[in-house]
């Protein structure tokens, strides 16, 4: 999803202080999201602290030539394989979906690189931090904007937001849990101060708090589109509103106003006349003077191919400007006329074969030796080095391998048959075992599992190798392809009862509670509507800089985004409390270290790899940051200051 939320203060020794703070506690929360591996260059959603896709840069756009004179026009069209839930800020919780929202409305603040000082305001031109750092004063730009007349934004759409949808337990809000702190979740207090300004307020001082705030990267709904829903307490209906899906009250926010949507067709986009960023450029020096006139192309459009192959072929006839375009096919790409490749080897993104350890999957999942036995059969070195052609790291855990804290005593799995067979023996209980070569059942017929995934062609390889590496210790496997859609809605949310539970069962503890429709309840209570044992495409988005919420909201028994079911005998919540009150950095590492290596050993999925990814651009298209992408925090196909070098798309 859109940004890391961080900002200056008013002047800039106060941003330096506030800054300061942020690098000494920065270690604590994670940054998650969801998105298919195929190829999409969307990147996803659920978040500790916020919610992120790649953090934009906004340098000024690398010209010999005024802004003025950056040609402006054409229709730049941008590839996927993701369908997304139209521009519904209300669910959102996948990358896609996110990234369609981000087009037509900003968030509170924006990162340009890996300095804690370079930050961009975007809502919110200023926020402050109190000295005790238990306050956050929060300050909104006068010239936002609802559309369809709802008027100006101000500090009453969020209170609404916040009291009515962020945290009702009606609403079961994806991030909801931001608006707690600590292991006791104690809500933060807002406290309106004036129509622009908020403040929001913790009980005690915890310095990882203003890097950790809640408000940056939500996207609020006016008031009057929320109001019937809310009094009727009916997500199903807010979720159908054709305000909400469409994001129409946009108004100003955001650089696109949505044109026309076709769900697994098109998303056209045209260039926002009254975009509040152009006013802003001209008087905000944390504001680059490009944004006076961004964006220069006319209309922006994502277009929708069920197989990125298809996607491939039209860029080469030039009816599209850009494609993601796989490891497995880089040498195929390279010395094109008029097509030339960029790459990002620091995309954050972890992909792994996911594992159902709810009721619905086989039960011995559950067992750690079990997974670890896939760890072995489902080897992330031959996954990286011979799928992926070595264009990816090599992953045992949930960080990157380039990241600021992949830990030195993690766990690996060497891809031994031999080990996993006896793993798999050790591990299961006394009715299951090896009939001869096959791995057999109670009923003595051969262990079957299955694996869903969304069909193109590296994951048609992933489900390959799989299927033969089961093979070779006789397990047979039954291979699902599905759409992306599918993929979170039939098999990742989890809000069915398992079999003899009621809906009405289904929950944590003696209240019932439900953290998210990925994860309803308890493994045996709550599960996906189809089962599913293996689970590939699917694979996390996060900041590198904070992984401890992330590890945590994955695998955190009653976490949001714990899909999997996974039972964690570790307190994970209470390391990631330690590593947000931690007095320094490097004892915050300590405990994320800890956290890392805990799951490389548990397997609660087999991590593979985080990618190099590379996407084919037309040479027409100018205005990108620099090839390679120089650091995570920079977003390598910026549409928002990216233009045709004619004005056109020479189509």
């Amino acid at each position: 999803m859109p940004h890391d939320n961080n900002d200056g203060s008013e002047t800039s020794g106060d941003r330096r202080r506030f800054m300061k703070y942020l690098g000494v506690t920065s270690a604590g929360v994670g940054l998650a999201g969801c998105s298919s591996s195929g190829g999409s260059t969307e990147t996803a959603s659920p978040t500790e602290a916020q919610t992120t896709s790649d953090p934009v840069d906004v340098t000024d756009t690398e010209t010999d030539e005024g802004i003025e004179d950056i040609p402006q026009g054409g229709t730049y069209v941008n590839a996927t394989d993701s369908t997304a839930n139209g521009l519904n800020v209300f669910r959102v919780g996948d990358g896609a979906t996110s990234d369609r929202v981000a087009l037509v409305m900003d968030n509170g603040f924006a990162r340009n690189s890996p300095e804690y000082e370079d930050v961009r305001p975007l809502w919110f031109e200023n926020f402050e931090v109190s000295d005790d750092l238990t306050t956050l004063t929060y300050t909104l730009r006068d010239n936002l904007e609802w559309g369809n007349g709802y008027g100006q934004v101000t500090v009453d759409d969020y209170l609404y937001n916040i009291e009515n949808l962020w945290t009702a337990d009606w609403a079961s809000h994806t991030y909801s849990y931001l608006f707690t702190v600590g292991a006791n979740n104690d809500p933060i207090e807002f406290n309106k101060v004036d129509d622009l300004t908020l403040e929001a307020s913790i009980p005690d001082s915890r310095p990882f708090f203003p890097y950790n705030e809640p408000l940056g990267d939500q996207w609020p709904i006016p008031q009057e589109v929320l109001e019937p829903y809310v009094e009727d307490q009916d997500p199903e209906g807010l979720e159908q509103d054709d305000e909400v899906l469409r994001a129409t009250f946009n108004g100003n926010l955001g650089a696109w106003d949505l044109k026309r949507w076709e769900q697994q067709s098109v998303y056209e986009f045209e260039r926002a006349d009254d975009y509040y960023l152009r006013e802003v450029a001209a008087e905000d020096d944390d504001v680059p003077d490009i944004f006076a006139e961004a964006p220069f192309f006319d209309e922006f459009h994502i277009q929708y191919f069920d197989q990125l192959s298809t996607a491939r072929q039209s860029i080469q006839a030039a009816e599209i400007d850009q494609v993601y375009i796989p490891s497995t096919k880089v040498g195929n790409w390279q010395d094109r006329d008029e097509i030339s490749l960029y790459e990002n080897p620091f995309r954050s993104y972890s992909g792994y074969l996911g594992i159902n350890h709810r009721a619905n999957g086989w039960s011995q999942l559950r067992n750690t030796e079990v997974r670890q036995a896939l760890a072995h059969i489902y080897n992330n070195d031959f996954v990286a080095e011979n799928i992926l052609n070595g264009r990816a790291g090599v992953q045992d855990t949930l960080h990157p391998t380039w990241g600021p804290y992949y830990p030195d005593d993690v766990s690996s799995y060497d891809g031994s048959l031999e080990t996993a067979r006896q793993l798999l023996e050790e591990g299961t209980s006394s009715d299951w075992g090896y009939s001869g070569d096959t791995f057999v059942g109670p009923d003595g017929n051969q262990l079957e599992l299955s694996v869903v995934y969304v069909g193109g062609e590296l994951d048609d390889l992933r489900a390959e190798y799989l299927d033969q590496r089961l093979g070779e210790v006789g397990i047979s496997l039954d291979v699902t392809t599905t759409s992306w859609s599918s993929l979170l809605t039939t098999y990742f949310r989890t809000n069915n009862p398992a079999e003899g539970v009621s809906q009405e069962e289904i929950g944590y503890g003696s209240d019932n509670t439900r953290p998210s429709t990925y994860n309803f309840g308890p493994y045996d209570q709550a599960v996906s509507s189809s089962s599913w044992d293996l689970m590939l495409s699917l694979g996390f988005e996060y900041s590198p800089l904070t992984p401890a919420g992330t590890i945590t909201s994955l695998f955190g028994e009653q976490e949001n985004f714990n899909a999997y079911g996974f039972t964690p005998d570790v307190d994970l919540v209470g390391l990631r409390e330690e590593a947000r009150t931690a007095d320094s950095r490097d004892a915050a590492r300590q405990t994320i270290a800890e956290m890392l290596q805990y799951l490389s050993e548990e397997c609660p999925v087999v991590f593979e790899y985080n990618p190099v990814n590379y996407y084919a651009y037309r040479d027409e298209l100018q205005g990108m940051a620099d090839n390679p992408a120089p650091n995570y925090f920079t977003s390598i196909l910026p549409a928002d200051r990216m233009y045709f070098s004619d004005g056109t798309a020479n189509r």
